[in-house]
């Protein structure tokens, strides 16, 4: 095994021409681009009642395309594409970096962290379930593994499992179509009664691709874990609309996704994200290119990082790039902006649909925490019989245009539950559509499965609405479809059913006219050709609307003088009873007055009780236009006001009551700190402050934690040695969200506890955040934390980033960011009246930053243990220098501390100097296990420097060395 790099030499990040993309309202112009800018929105299609514009509402199958992202790829990306597997040509190099940029940009949509693993896998979720079924196993062949999973699994969530486990269990649904979790919990009981430590897999879709109905991801895996079960879950319809936490309050094991889904992705990749330590596999899925670290004529060796050793082949460099500007789409947006016009959209359209005669909605009718996804059959009034799904999708597409999708959408055991179709009516059907065993297919030229009686196979339509639609283009289809559920016996003896595919075809149209051939096209010295085609003018939904009415009122008048077969004879007499739904034949005769009594429906789709669902709060004035809503679709808006003493909202300071000195900064000159003054938002901030006197039992509740003795004992001895912390300190911890600032905080909470009982030093203790302003990293989180943790709270927001980006030839915008961030935690701690700064950095990092200085700026030097500023206002301090970098991640793991993910855009997956010497470090490691020891007292003399003047800093680390020799 090995490893190999490709494209070391990555910048920061480049700032040409970039812009920070602004956060105020743009919903609405953003929607309306959208709109314009999705490719085929003008396309015209011919149909038998003439020409329509193209109506897509199937985005929940796949997405389309967008102009805007195809003339980027085509002016940007193929003009400098090349093979990733090289780096040396700036084809190759260029090409590599998308693909890098691409998957950090997947990260930072999921909250990602080191502990993950980000891979392409291909063409969707399938492949992604399948690389990951590989990579949890060994290949040893003698685990037993135990899968459970709901009822509401996609087949590619639930097939590939079917192979690995040694029994699969289903987790029942609510009338809410959310997950039952008791019964989920019932379930694990069972299994570990059964089965003791046997491998449990929680596999379980985050949103229902039928019904719309989206899953409480968090409490389903919070069971799980419970019961030591493996959370992974099926994101693919999910994805492009809903956030995903990865690292959430309950880590998830895994996740997969289609990139094709989402707005603006079309062929790209399926993209599998999973937890490292959950990979067994040594060897790649799929052998071949790229996988490999070196070959010769008997042996090879697979590169060790899965990312790359599961991604072999050719990479989809294109078709990554195209999915990662689709993320950036969806986050352009926002969560939670397509979050309210889902629920608006679902909400109108259910106020429709509810009323509509003969529509059947399959499912329940959840509005609040759903897409507008909505499958359903529609019902012949003069029987219990349906109409045939692909007729009624046909229909929609004849008479408007709207693409929908009819089915059983790959989802076949829960289709047939919302059906209600059993397990032995499930067998009959199997045994009437399948394809004869004595049928010769190494002969024949068969292209499909055979069967003359497929046209029973169950299914139904679904309809799905994107949610830059607006309101009036979300009427006009319901609209479509409730003439279509009135009028679909008017029209079915125009159409033929092929008994033996399903499809239904309009009389005159049995070839598709308007098909575009490949074989067209004509490759000659002027150029590509092809077929030119002439583009009708199409009427506006309305006037298709009124023009269906003239011809459904043709339709019925012409049925009488219609030659119609009887295509009951079409069905073998032992499936008779299986046929579902009405033919042409039947409403000819009930519309002859005969009186026939036909069959009834071999199933009766499930129907759900009314589940109470809270009325959503009005959406905002601005997100009202966005949707072009009327005053009398508008809802009472509900008002509620939350009133929190504690929390002081963007809280103006004064210029002039700025304390003298105040802009000074941690260890920097005074020109960085005048930067930080004149930073346009910097007095942004958000305050909570402690409350005093809490009851015995609110400290209870309070989520403190206990530090391991061991890393404790480390930490209080070089508070005690250094004379760090001393009597009527005000103490500010600078909290990132990392795991190594957040087991700070609750270590000096713990010593400050420990001083309190003892009646030693008595200090008070807070906390300080500062926002740079970066999308890719989000730390609000941490106000509600340290809120709940009843400590002093300081959330400082700057738009570090934003003014990284309007500064003309910076070289590092993590230099940039890191020097402004010292800056303003300093300012801040002086204007709140703190004198010390407490940092997380540990002996790793202090080894680290040795070398580094050492390497590229040949120097003798590390972050110090404590200094004070030049103003000799604030001391800084490290209390965990002795601690090791390993013990704090597992400290904040155990302790399932709130760790934010950070996935910063100027710092891209790629090997930094930092990283470089991690790894250094960590080789030698192996071969010298006591290295941080010899390392820390190596050190010791650079690390008790105390001085923040460059000049001062060099003389005593000159002075601390000689006298320690």
């Amino acid at each position: 095994m090995g490893s190999r790099k490709f494209a070391e030499n990555v910048p920061d990040i480049s700032t040409d021409d970039v812009e920070k993309s602004e956060n105020s309202n743009n919903s609405s112009e953003l929607l309306s681009w959208m709109r314009n800018d999705e490719i085929g929105n003008d396309a015209v299609m011919e149909g038998p009642f003439g020409p329509r514009q193209v109506v897509y509402c199937d985005y929940t199958a796949s997405a389309r395309s967008f102009s805007s992202i195809e003339k980027y790829i085509q002016s940007e990306v193929l003009s400098f594409y090349g093979n990733t597997h090289s780096s040396v040509t700036v084809t190759a190099e260029q090409t590599t970096l998308f693909m890098h940029e691409a998957k950090q940009e997947i990260r930072a949509m999921s909250g990602c962290g080191d502990q993950d693993s980000v891979i392409f896998t291909g063409s969707g979720s399938t492949c992604a379930v399948e690389l990951l079924v590989h990579l949890l196993q060994s290949g040893a062949g003698n685990e037993e593994v135990v899968v459970i999973h709901s009822i509401q699994e996609h087949h590619s969530n639930l097939l590939p499992w079917r192979k690995l486990a040694k029994e699969m269990r289903s987790v029942e649904e609510l009338e809410s179509g959310h997950v039952d979790l008791e019964n989920l919990e019932a379930v694990l009981k069972e299994v570990r009664k059964n089965h003791g430590d046997v491998r449990v897999i929680g596999a379980f879709c985050a949103c229902s691709n039928l019904t719309g109905v989206l899953i409480d991801v968090q409490s389903v895996t919070k069971i799980l874990k419970r019961y030591n079960a493996i959370s992974i879950w099926d994101y693919a319809s999910a994805a492009p609309y809903v956030p995903i936490a990865v690292n959430g309050e309950t880590p998830l094991d895994a996740l997969f996704f289609s990139g094709h889904k989402l707005p603006g992705g079309v062929s790209s990749p399926g993209v599998l994200i999973v937890k490292k330590y959950l990979i067994q596999a040594t060897k790649p899925k799929r052998i071949g290119g790229g996988t490999v670290f070196f070959v010769n004529d008997s042996e090879e060796w697979f590169l060790k990082e899965v990312e790359h050793r599961e991604e072999g082949g050719t990479a989809d460099a294109v078709g990554a790039v195209r999915l990662a500007m689709a993320v950036k789409m969806k986050r352009a947006v926002g969560e939670e902006t397509i979050k309210q016009l889902e629920e608006a959209i679902s909400r109108r359209v259910f106020k429709s649909f509810n009323k509509t005669n003969n529509l059947v909605l399959l499912g329940p009718s959840t509005v609040e925490g759903r897409l507008p996804v909505f499958s359903f059959l529609i019902r012949n009034p003069n029987s219990n019989l349906f109409f045939h799904h692909n007729y009624i999708s046909v229909l929609l597409n004849d008479l408007f245009g709207i693409q929908t999708r009819a089915g059983c959408m790959c989802a076949g055991p829960y289709a047939q539950k919302l059906l209600g179709i059993d397990e032995e009516l499930s067998r009959e059907f199997v045994n009437a559509i399948q394809e004869s065993p004595d049928l010769d297919r190494t002969h024949l030229r068969r292209q499909a499965e055979y069967s003359q009686q497929e046209f029973l196979r169950p299914g139904f339509t679904r309809i799905s609405f994107p949610y830059f639609f607006t309101m009036q283009q979300v009427d006009d289809i319901v609209s479509a479809v409730e003439f279509v559920a009135e009028h679909a016996s008017d029209f079915l003896h125009l159409y033929q059913v092929n008994t033996e595919t399903g499809e239904w075809h309009h009389q005159n149209q049995r070839v598709f006219h308007g098909r575009r051939w490949l074989g067209h096209i004509q490759f000659t010295p002027s150029g590509l050709k092809t077929k030119a085609r002439i583009v009708p003018e199409v009427s506006d939904m309305n006037t298709c609307l009124r023009s269906a009415e003239t011809l459904a009122l043709e339709a019925s008048q012409s049925m009488n003088l219609s030659k119609i077969p009887d295509g009951r004879v079409a069905v073998n007499e032992e499936f008779q009873r299986l046929r579902w739904f009405v033919l042409p034949v039947e409403i000819a005769e009930q519309r002859a007055g005969r009186n026939n009594q036909l069959q009834d429906a071999v199933f009766n789709p499930r129907t759900y009780s009314d589940v109470q669902v809270k009325q959503i709060p009005e959406i905002f004035e601005k997100l009202g236009e966005v949707l072009n809503l009327t005053k009398e679709d508008a809802e009472e808006e509900s008002t509620c006001q939350v009133i929190c003493d504690d929390v002081v909202c963007l809280l103006k300071c004064d210029d002039q009551s700025t304390k003298a000195g105040a802009t000074e900064n941690v260890g920097v000159d005074e020109s960085e700190a005048e930067e930080v003054k004149q930073m346009e938002d910097w007095n942004k901030r958000v305050v909570v402050k402690r409350i005093e006197n809490l009851s015995k039992e609110e400290e209870r509740k309070q989520e403190w934690q206990i530090p391991p003795l061991e890393m404790y004992k480390k930490v209080t001895d070089v508070i005690h040695q250094l004379k760090m912390i001393r009597n009527g300190d005000k103490v500010l911890v600078c909290l990132s969200g990392g795991k190594d600032s957040l087991s700070l905080l609750h270590i000096l909470r713990h010593y400050q506890q420990r001083c309190n009982k003892a009646r030693s030093t008595s200090f008070q203790l807070g906390a300080i955040t500062v926002d740079p302003g970066s999308a890719e990293f989000n730390p609000r989180p941490l106000i509600e934390y340290c809120r709940k943790l009843n400590i002093d709270y300081f959330y400082e927001e700057q738009d570090i980033i934003g003014a990284a980006m309007k500064t003309p030839g910076l070289r590092s915008i993590c230099a940039f960011c890191s020097r402004m961030k010292r800056g303003r935690l300093a300012a801040a701690a002086q204007f709140h009246g703190w004198n010390v700064l407490a940092m997380g950095q540990h002996l790793d990092d202090l080894a680290e930053s040795f070398f580094i200085a050492a390497f590229q700026n040949g120097n003798l030097s590390t972050m110090k243990a404590q200094y004070t500023t030049k103003d000799n206002q604030l001391r800084v301090i490290r209390p965990l220098i002795m601690v090791r970098e390993k013990a704090l991640r597992i400290f904040a793991e155990e302790k399932k501390l709130p760790v934010v993910a950070e996935n910063c855009p100027a710092c891209f997956n790629q090997a930094t100097e930092r990283h470089r010497i991690k790894q250094l470090l960590a080789q030698q490691e192996l071969i010298f296990p006591d290295l941080f020891n010899s390392l820390r007292s190596a050190l010791k003399p650079l690390l008790l420097v105390d001085s923040a003047h460059t000049s001062e800093m060099r003389t005593q680390a000159v002075q601390n060395i000689v006298n320690s020799s």
